[in-house]
């Protein structure tokens, strides 16, 4: 039963690690806000190990600066996406560029699936949903990859873009130009043609920096 416990703690600190992601994100936790453990424990009703758990978690993340007992917001500006994506275009090239050549096949029948449920999603107004499937798309290309320590610097970060993908998404009435954005990639990639996918993906992820980005352009970065 002992070896149980820790597995149930450090679930429950990445779902508090998840809650307090997506208020620093969303910027209800603004930069400068002080998060103190013992008051963490008692707003979530939980011990203080799943708080401390969570507290790595999101210095891991670059999202808060520690100490002992309390842990600072840094927050993220729009310093912080450009570098979010100018390292997320580099990890994405990579791992595209070797599934491509290690088994295209794979790779697109793995798009499909997260392709589908992004249309589902759009039609059914779904942001949550529409953006889980947004990044499982991307995330395939890791998975066909296969390369360990590529995958691992992407799942750093992906749960900061993946809930600053959802504040945007709720911010779009129509994703439909975003469906359509991951069908040209998806296509470009069964065509076979390298120069053109990376030319694509480059420009793909670039409007979805510029995109993020917008509603910092008024807030200084830290």
């Amino acid at each position: 039963m002992s070896e149980i416990l820790p597995i149930k703690q450090r679930a429950l600190g990445d779902k508090v690690a998840g809650e307090l992601r997506r208020l620093i994100i969303t910027g209800r936790y603004a930069p400068g806000t002080s998060l103190v453990e013992g008051h963490l424990a008692e707003q979530f009703d939980l011990s203080r190990g799943p708080i401390r758990d969570a507290l790595k978690i999101l210095a891991f993340e670059g999202l808060i600066d520690t100490n002992r007992r309390s842990a600072t917001v840094v927050g993220l500006g729009g310093d912080d996406i450009d570098e979010l994506f100018s390292l997320r275009g580099s990890l994405e090239r990579l791992a595209l560029e070797i599934g491509l050549n290690k088994d295209r096949s794979r790779l697109i029948d793995g798009l499909r699936v997260p392709l589908e449920q992004m249309r589902r999603a759009r039609e059914e107004r779904d942001p949550d949903a529409f953006t889980a499937a947004d990044v499982r798309f991307h995330s395939v290309f890791y998975d066909v990859a296969g390369h360990r320590r590529l995958a691992d610097v992407w799942a750093q970060y992906r749960p900061t873009i993946e809930v600053l993908l959802l504040a945007s998404n709720e911010r779009y009435e129509d994703l439909g130009p975003s469906v359509r954005a991951h069908e040209v990639l998806a296509r470009l990639i069964e065509s076979g043609e390298p120069e053109a996918v990376f030319d694509e993906l480059r420009a793909h992820l670039d409007n979805a920096r510029l995109r993020l980005r917008a509603p910092y352009t008024q807030t200084p970065s830290h």
